[in-house]
């Protein structure tokens, strides 16, 4: 950090343009791209369901499906000897 203080000092006041341009594009610049690229990678794929799926499986004793958070449960052409469950329980954020 204080090599980075001193630097800029120097760049303000020896008016050093080609270190200026050379700070902008080593520093600026990729931290830009890098916001960009969270702000995108954050919204991708935000309308999608989460889901659980079990299809055509044989259970020889009882099935538990749970989820932590909302979403969707499926259970098709399945044996289960003993019971089904399927659980979805909503985690409540405690706000301070």
């Amino acid at each position: 950090m204080a090599a980075l203080i001193n630097v800029a000092t120097g760049m303000l006041t020896q008016k050093w343009t080609l270190a200026w341009i050379a700070f902008v594009v080593a520093i600026v610049v990729p931290a830009a791209v890098m916001q960009a690229w969270l702000v995108v990678a954050d919204h991708r794929g935000a309308d999608e369901t989460p889901s659980q799926i079990v299809e055509d499986a044989s259970v020889g004793q009882s099935m538990r499906q749970e989820m932590a958070d909302a979403g969707t449960q499926k259970a098709t052409d399945v044996r289960v000897d003993g019971d089904l469950s399927q659980i979805q329980q909503t985690r409540r954020r405690r706000f301070r």
